[in-house]
Order: C-alpha cells, then sequence, then structure tokens
C-alpha cells in the first residue's frame, strides 16, 4: 500500500496564510482511504522534511501570493516543476516551501511524487482568523484537488 501524507501550511491567525490549515481541519473529519495521514505542518520550514521522508506521495496545501492573479485562484504544481519560491511566504524562522524542498532533494531520499497545491491569497499582514471570502470561496476546489490527488 502506497504511504500518502497530505500537510496543510500556514498560520491561522493571519487571515488567508491559514488556507492551508483549515483545508487540512477538513480533511480530518472525512474518511480517507488507508495510508493517508493527514498533517496540520504548522508554519512548515525544515520540519516539512521530517514529516515527508517515509511517504510515497506527498500533497502540500499552502498559500501563494503572486499578485497576478486573483485572491483565491488555485494552482498545482509538482516538485518537478516547482513555482519561483518568490510565490511563497516565508516561514516566520525558516525557508519557504519551495526552498525547504529543493534543500530535501539535497539532503534526504524524496517521496515519489510531491504535489503542491497552492492558493493565492490577499490578506496576510493582519491578524485575524477569518479567511477573506475570495480564499474561503476556493476551499472546495482546493479539496476536491486534493480527493484527486489522493484517490490517484
Amino acid at each position: 500500500m502506497k504511504k500518502v501524507k497530505v500537510l496543510g501550511c500556514g498560520n491561522v491567525l493571519v487571515g488567508d496564510d491559514g488556507i492551508g490549515i483549515r483545508v487540512i481541519e477538513k480533511l480530518q473529519a472525512m474518511e480517507l482511504p488507508p495510508g493517508v495521514e493527514v498533517i496540520d505542518a504548522g508554519v512548515g520550514g525544515l520540519a516539512i522534511l521530517s514529516w515527508i521522508e517515509d511517504a510515497d506521495r506527498v500533497i502540500i496545501i499552502d498559500a501563494v501570493q503572486t499578485g497576478n492573479e486573483p485572491p483565491g485562484t488555485v494552482y498545482r504544481f509538482t516538485d518537478k516543476e516547482l513555482p519561483p519560491s518568490s510565490m511563497f511566504m516565508l516561514s516566520l524562522h525558516d525557508l519557504n516551501l519551495v526552498d525547504t524542498l529543493n534543500v530535501g532533494r539535497l539532503v534526504q531520499k524524496m517521496p515519489e511524487e510531491v504535489v503542491i497545491i497552492g492558493v493565492e491569497v490577499r490578506r496576510v499582514a493582519e491578524f485575524t482568523k477569518e479567511l477573506t471570502p475570495e480564499v474561503e470561496a476556493a476551499m472546495p476546489e482546493v479539496i476536491d484537488l486534493v480527493l484527486k490527488e489522493i484517490y490517484k
């Protein structure tokens, strides 16, 4: 049986940056197949590498901020086609997601496949537990994408 890990990254106290964690909360309430582990990765950083090292497939949900697309836009990348690291938030004391995955390639065995689902966010600078309406509206699409990846 393949071991699939789903990680949500972000900080729920900083508005839209919490989208990854909000999706994880929804997934934790669902019946998922054996072999699927759902993890609240918090602000991520290098700790992500220890969570994913024994997985066959990894799905990571995180906030992105390009300024090129409207808030709520959903992106899908794989570790073979990583976006520019500037799209992802820096964690408070660590590397952003793309830089972390690049370090992982150098220092450990990585999963066969890493899929990143990013959501374009608007509000990440103020302290609030609320998602903006556009990002909140993207949640069903993100959950659907995650489930498709799980059942691949």
